[in-house]
């Protein structure tokens, strides 16, 4: 045997007894996600306690599990928002990961071709309480009577306020608490008192993100985005009068203009805008913001979102946990991702620390929840929450509004043109991209 075989089969032997028995036996399964890459920070953290922000937890709930038992090994595989992309490959090379973080409005869209794992009879087995959730959680992960996941959140969009840009400008209660406006002409009459006396834009909201908020206007007017056969319903007085109310707020340099998601993120923590239309994912992480010392944001408060018709509504939707192992997958493979997804249903209250609404009512009944940073200065959003409809051509809703409300927004289209096209561009969707 020449001695560079040898070394090689030594180096093997070696390398096969540095790694514990358990380890070698563990069943490994592939957890597919977004949220962001934060591997320099939490790649090898597993204290939750240490842990923040979408990203730090969901990396930390991996690697506490992973510390803490060795049969089964979690290997995450970070994907861009929203994940399906990734998930359509893997799924057309027969490759599709063991468990995967997908929006509750797409269930139905996977669901309804066999793609999904129905969990309804290995929950109970697996530890997990399918009678815990919320029934509006537990709304996101059913489809035609059958539960196809666990929901992982209710989030949505919400109000963050800069208190020390408002107390500049004097839209401050005697008790340091924001004087929140309420319909369209308070609205406008605070943007204008508070530019008057800052020279800052009164809010902020990123531009290739519109269709969200546009969506809220539109239900705060008692009207929906889809009609009662379940169809697009864009194209309407309301949609109109939410998409001018927007270009108003445009017009009067009130709203941080053709920034995207992160420049306009950044406007608000460098305290150039007196508040963000941002999600609830954000509270820890600007929370976090508030703690650093070199940081601007000092002073930090969080509505629900701005009332400016005739109702409150703010645009909602959830993160659940899916199993797209098929109709028939393997059992031992299959038992092993319940184990993972049990823990991460047992450990809500960590995911919740980021902002978003628990799933559990054991959860959402408990002092912890109760406590987290902020909760009672938005407690009225699970209520005026309105779910993102579950029609498989609303899984094409924001890519197609975002394209059609900035075109009106640099001026390319007219108002009525851009819902029109964007009427026109859902219902080819609905009647032949499913």
């Amino acid at each position: 045997m020449s001695k560079v075989k040898l070394f090689i089969i030594l180096s093997i032997l070696v390398g096969m007894l540095a790694v514990p028995l358990s380890a070698q036996d563990a069943t490994e399964i592939t957890f597919m996600r977004f949220f962001g890459e934060c591997s320099d920070e939490f790649g090898d953290n597993a204290d939750l306690a240490e842990a923040y922000g979408e990203c730090g937890i969901i990396q930390t709930l991996a690697n506490a599990y992973n510390a803490e038992q060795d049969a089964v090994q979690v290997n995450t595989v970070v994907v861009d928002w929203p994940g399906v992309t990734e998930l359509n490959a893997n799924l057309a090379a027969g490759t599709p990961p063991d468990i995967m973080v997908l929006h509750g409005n797409r269930i139905p869209n996977y669901a309804s071709r066999g793609l999904l794992t129905p969990l309804g009879d290995v929950l109970e087995a697996a530890g997990i309480d399918a009678n815990d959730l919320t029934d509006s959680a537990r709304g996101f992960v059913e489809w035609n009577g059958e539960i196809y996941g666990i929901p992982l959140d209710l989030h949505g969009h919400i109000w963050h306020i800069n208190l020390e840009l408002w107390d500049q400008a004097g839209l401050l209660s005697d008790d340091g608490s924001p004087m929140i406006p309420t319909g369209m002409e308070e609205f406008m009459a605070a943007a204008e008192q508070f530019k008057e006396a800052t020279g800052l834009p009164f809010t902020g909201m990123w531009t290739d993100g519109l269709s969200r908020n546009w969506m809220s206007f539109v239900y705060q007017q008692g009207s929906s985005i889809e009609n009662e056969e379940g169809l697009p319903n864009i194209n309407t007085e309301e949609g109109l009068n939410a998409l001018n109310f927007m270009l108003e707020l445009r017009d009067a340099e009130q709203i941080t203009d053709n920034t995207d998601y992160a420049a306009a993120q950044e406007i608000f923590l460098n305290c150039e805008s007196g508040s963000h239309i941002n999600g609830t994912w954000v509270v820890n992480f600007y929370d976090e913001q508030v703690a650093d010392p070199e940081g601007c944001l000092s002073n930090y408060y969080v509505a629900n979102f701005p009332t400016i018709f005739d109702q409150p509504a703010a645009w909602a939707n959830s993160h659940s946990w899916i199993i797209p192992q098929g109709l028939d997958p393997d059992p031992a493979q299959l038992e092993a991702t319940l184990s993972f997804l049990k823990f991460l249903n047992d450990n809500n209250i960590e995911w919740a620390r980021t902002g978003h609404t628990a799933v559990n009512q054991s959860v959402v009944s408990s002092d912890a929840y109760q406590s987290l940073a902020h909760r009672d200065e938005y407690a009225d959003f699970v209520p005026t929450a309105v779910i993102q409809p579950r029609s498989n051509w609303n899984t094409a809703f924001e890519n197609v509004m975002d394209e059609e409300l900035q075109a009106a927004f640099i001026g390319d289209k007219t108002p009525e043109q851009a819902l029109a096209d964007a009427q026109a561009r859902l219902e080819d969707f609905a009647f032949f991209g499913q």
